[in-house]
This record gives C-alpha cells, sequence and structure tokens, in this order.
C-alpha cells in the first residue's frame, strides 16, 4: 500500500502540471497577433528609376485621375495575421505607397482587395494588388 504523503505529493505533481497547461492556454492567449507581409512590384514594359520610399503617392481607389498617364508597375501587397486580429486597407497603404515608389510610379489605380481565412478563421489574409501609374509631362 501506498504512503499516504506520497499519494498526496502525486496528487500535488498532477495538479501543478495541470496549473502549468492551464497558464499556457491562457498566456498564449495574451501573445501579440504574428503577422507576415510580402510585397513587390513587377515593371509592365519600360522600367523606371526608383523614387524615395517616402515619395509622395496619390492614391484613387474607384476614380481615375483626370492626366494623362502611363501604366508601368503592378503592385502587390499580401499580409497575414494570426489570432483573429483583421487587416484592412489602411494598414497594406504604406506598403503599396513604398511599392509605388520603388517602380517610379506617381500614384496607384485599379485597386483589387482579396480577403479570406484560415485556421477556422484564426489567420486572416488579406491581399492588395494595384496599378503604378507615371504621368505624361
Amino acid at each position: 500500500m501506498m504512503h499516504p504523503i506520497i499519494k498526496c505529493l502525486g496528487f500535488l505533481v498532477l495538479f501543478l502540471l495541470s496549473l502549468n497547461s492551464c497558464a499556457g492556454v491562457f498566456l498564449a492567449g495574451l501573445e501579440p497577433s504574428r503577422i507576415t507581409i510580402q510585397d513587390r512590384q513587377i515593371p509592365l514594359g519600360t522600367i523606371y528609376s526608383s523614387r524615395s520610399p517616402d515619395c509622395a503617392i496619390e492614391v484613387f481607389r474607384s476614380e481615375i485621375p483626370s492626366k494623362e498617364f502611363l501604366k508601368i508597375s503592378r503592385i502587390d501587397v499580401h499580409i497575414e495575421r494570426t489570432y483573429y486580429i483583421r487587416t484592412n486597407f489602411e494598414e497594406a497603404l504604406p506598403e503599396l505607397k513604398i511599392k509605388a515608389c520603388e517602380s517610379g510610379a506617381d500614384a496607384i489605380i485599379d485597386i483589387q482587395e482579396r480577403s479570406s481565412y484560415i485556421n477556422n478563421d484564426e489567420t486572416h489574409i488579406y491581399h492588395v494588388i494595384a496599378t503604378g501609374i507615371k504621368y505624361k509631362q
């Protein structure tokens, strides 16, 4: 027969282990969202000189500019966030502008947004495609 103190210690160890695993689940809920950002720009013909990464870029979400322009690049920004945190256009916009500057564009048009979820909606996938344009002088 097992000594009562040893039996009690065994229960205590099991209890402490169960608390540890509960604490891990609780603390995982407090962990910040993980975010992955991928972006690229692809020239659509002539390659133009890059502009400064913080250059001014006009954004035309639904209309087109009144000035004449050339379509010079396709710009993609892909963002994945975990822990049920959603991404929106405003979060993708700085990356879009950086890539537009990199391509030599003055503005972006033809903006398309795609959004999906994986892992029981725990991970939000947000993808934006835009066209970089250069104004004709």
